[in-house]
């Protein structure tokens, strides 16, 4: 084994070694920089939410309690099971627990780890669009470097949330899709259909760049469209391969079909009523979730819905759906007040006031913003520098549209913009490295 890996690492041209040293480098500071928030920003144990929930979640799991309701259980003693959230980001922090421990730190260095793999596969990504020479070498590390300062990102990690781990699948999504492009092979098409499983296994909306992402990268560039239709249907065998374990573990638990989250459903309720439709509370909440809102429904019909957790999510959608229908007049400034918040151009600084809501800290949130801002200035030129050295821009429009559609659907917010970060941090990496190098072409001139 350790002969093999020699010769592989001895075949690596020498622009490739050097990345690959490099990029670790920035990789450890990355993950040393967010283990140390650790005891600042992230110090705080999560007492509830989504954060508490996967923690104590990832616990049941090794004690085989499965994927039930850890707050019901903290209620009651009765196990529910539940697929509110889709179970990688469970299973991730499970890791942990199967080793004995089973602390919060234990959980939020794990969540750390996966932030640091993002920022590597980042630097990956970058250098796979930049190319395999110098100046592909240059863009990817200068990549991972945007990516390891990038506010946006680290605030997450360590506080239990499972966009690190999202970010980083759905980067090597990307990766592969990429690759699959430059090789067209069956190989790389099955690798795109598999990790883009496991990005929906995080975050159930990886699901769209299935449509906007992988199918437009498999059935363009060239008319091999034979080929190519191979190509994708392999990717989504692979994909479903993934996605059935867990689909058919709630087709057996619940009454209803659930093949990512019940989330979806669920989520409506929170999306679609008076605040989050900018008629109550002065607007504060236009185009955001209003969490109270479900409890004013509770106490109207006297409680929870019956059925189970699926059941009970689809009784809350339809809540959403009717709320939508009745108040037709007000989706254009809805939509229009949601992709704002998720493109960060409308009300960016309440987006940051709300972050607190995740736990995250508002002064570094603002931070953010004003760095969203320049990464987002830096990818525009990107776009043509990149039409010009005829590399295709459809995977960057693919995370576009993948959050964009999300926001749509749901509502805009920071924490789930990551993959459009993505994009804008790697097409940044391009125009810093395109401005380097004129730079430094009119130094030469000059001496």
């Amino acid at each position: 084994m350790s002969g093999t890996l020699s010769a592989r690492t001895a075949a690596l041209t020498p622009a490739t070694r050097r990345f690959l040293r490099w990029l670790t480098v920035v990789t450890l500071v990355a993950f040393a920089f967010r283990l140390s928030l650790l005891t600042s920003i992230a110090a705080r144990d999560p007492n509830g939410g989504d954060p508490l929930y996967y923690h104590l979640q990832a616990n049941f799991l090794v004690e085989g309690k499965g994927f039930s309701d850890p707050f019901l259980w903290m209620e009651n003693g009765r196990l529910e099971p539940v697929a509110i959230h889709p179970p990688l980001f469970t299973i991730w922090l499970a890791l942990a627990s199967v080793l004995g421990f089973k602390s919060f730190l234990a959980h939020k260095v794990m969540s750390v780890v996966a932030g640091a793999l993002a920022v590597a596969a980042i630097g990956v990504l970058g250098r796979e669009v930049g190319g395999r020479g110098e100046s592909g070498t240059r863009i990817g590390l200068t990549a991972a470097i945007l990516a390891a300062a990038y506010p946006p990102l680290w605030s997450i990690d360590g506080q239990l949330w499972p966009e690190g781990l999202f970010t980083f699948t759905v980067t090597v999504t990307v990766w592969c899709a990429i690759r699959w492009r430059h090789r067209r092979g069956l190989g790389w098409a099955v690798a795109t259909g598999l990790w883009l499983g496991l990005a929906a296994l995080t975050r159930g909306e990886a699901i769209i760049m299935s449509v906007v992402l992988v199918a437009p990268m498999m059935l363009t560039g060239d008319r091999n469209h034979r080929r190519n239709l191979v190509n994708l249907a392999a990717a989504g065998v692979a994909c479903v391969l993934v996605l059935a374990p867990w689909a058919v573990r709630n087709s057996l638990r619940f009454e209803m079909p659930v093949p990512l989250s019940t989330n979806s459903d669920e989520v409506l309720v929170y999306a679609n009523n008076p605040y989050a439709y900018g008629t109550a509370d002065e607007g504060r909440f236009l185009g955001f979730w209003f969490y109270p809102w479900q409890d004013q429904i509770r106490a109207q019909i006297g409680g929870e819905p019956p059925g189970d957790a699926a059941q009970r999510a689809a009784f809350w959608g339809d809540q959403g759906r009717s709320y939508a229908r009745e108040h037709l007049d007000r989706l254009p400034v809805v939509l229009a007040a949601r992709l704002g918040r998720a493109w960060n151009l409308y009300a960016p600084f309440q987006n940051a006031a709300f972050d607190k809501i995740d736990g995250k800290s508002e002064r570094v949130s603002i931070a953010g913003v004003w760095a969203w801002w320049a990464a987002l200035a830096l990818s525009m030129p990107a776009v043509v520098i990149l039409r010009r050295r005829s590399v295709t821009i459809l995977p960057f429009v693919g995370l576009a549209a993948t959050v964009s559609i999300s926001a749509l659907y749901a509502y805009g917010g920071n924490r789930f913009r990551t993959p459009l970060d993505v994009a804008v941090l790697v097409l940044a990496a391009v125009t810093v490295e395109w401005l380097g190098r004129q730079f430094s072409g009119r130094r030469a001139v000059r001496s």
